[in-house]
């Protein structure tokens, strides 16, 4: 945000990098979602949950 630089050492859970993310945020996000394709169609999914009782996930869909 402004050109500035998040360090993820700043963050220890989810939910201290979605308030560094999104801190004007009037709810209360559940979690953040990173998705992106690459140029075979792949997608590539990251969740990091605000509720440090769950865990951050990681999922790729395979090549068709």
């Amino acid at each position: 945000m402004n050109g500035g630089q998040l360090e993820l050492s700043d963050c220890p859970t989810g939910l201290d990098l979605i308030r560094a993310l999104m801190p004007s945020s009037l709810s209360k996000p559940k979690a953040l979602v990173i998705e992106a394709t690459d140029k075979d169609g792949r997608v590539v999914r990251i969740v990091v949950p605000a509720d440090d009782s769950e865990v951050a996930r990681v999922s790729m869909t395979h090549e068709s």
